[in-house]
């Protein structure tokens, strides 16, 4: 009975191989719409496989995932990397395990088989519910703080959109990001070794797209404080792996967002429709040259 609104992760972990894919954090989860980078770009089937800044940052353990779920017999897929300076920063060491990243002993690192359905694996080691939550959650579908994995990856959440709840979830999510700050010490060379990794393996297999995802201000100010100069950072680095940077960032305010953090989802979709005109226009000046 396990399916899309089993959690935000089993379903991605359930579904058969992809030939081209949305990387990333809960931002890319929920705020990029496969659907709408098909009908606008012309690709076929994108699939979204982002999950959280704290599950899946860039590493071994994300990129082991990564390359498990690629379709390596496609060698003309679409795909999408959404970065975030949390992504890419380093841990203190003092939060760390015997030296090792903390995703490391999470659910993206333990699943090893992430195209099997029903997925044994995952919901014996890393489903922390009751197994009856399987059942409930499905009759729960729609409620207040659902979660419903789609056919495509995409992550629907469903939430209260009332006024009053987006100003408290805003105030929340950032206070809750200010006190995150002191768990990391910067950017991470590890994280972006394994991001090249990761824009090196696409490459092998069709187009790439590297997509800042927009915030609020003051979810910005603090991106700006953990990684200073990150977009210089990330445009350098796409110039060297010879894809896009595509930052939609100055466009903060042409967006709406659930908690400052998330874009909410019609503001996904025209976000997801934004970014394939974005992209169609690099593939285009691409071809001319």
């Amino acid at each position: 009975m396990a399916d899309g609104t089993t959690d935000a992760y089993y379903k991605k972990l359930s579904s058969p191989k992809q030939a081209s894919l949305i990387v990333g954090s809960s931002r890319a989860s929920q705020g990029i719409h496969p659907d709408m980078i098909d009908s606008v770009y012309g690709s076929n089937n994108m699939y979204n496989y982002g999950f959280t800044i704290i599950g899946t940052p860039y590493g071994k353990a994300y990129f082991n995932s990564i390359a498990n779920k690629l379709d390596r017999k496609d060698k003309k897929g679409v795909f999408i990397i959404e970065v975030t300076p949390w992504t890419l920063s380093e841990y203190e060491f003092s939060s760390m395990n015997d030296n090792k990243y903390p995703e490391d002993d999470n659910y993206i690192a333990k699943t090893v088989f992430v195209n099997m359905n029903p997925n044994i694996e995952y919901l014996i080691e890393s489903f922390k519910s009751k197994n009856e939550a399987i059942v409930r959650n499905k009759n729960r579908k729609g409620a207040y703080q659902t979660f419903f994995v789609h056919d495509n990856g995409w992550l629907e959440v469903t939430i209260e959109s009332d006024m009053f709840s987006k100003i408290s979830r805003t105030k929340n999510k950032i206070e809750s990001y200010r006190k995150k700050i002191p768990e990391y010490s910067g950017f991470s060379e590890y994280r972006l070794d394994y991001l090249i990794k990761t824009i090196t393996l696409f490459k092998e297999h069709g187009e790439v797209y590297l997509v800042r995802i927009p915030v609020i201000k003051e979810m910005l100010e603090i991106e700006n404080e953990l990684v200073p100069g990150f977009d210089k950072k990330m445009n350098e680095l796409a110039k060297d792996s010879e894809i896009p940077y595509i930052n939609m960032m100055p466009l903060n305010l042409d967006y709406d967002y659930t908690d400052g953090n998330h874009l909410t989802i019609d503001s996904g979709k025209k976000f997801s429709l934004d970014l394939a005109i974005q992209m169609d226009k690099f593939r285009k000046n691409k071809t001319l040259k």
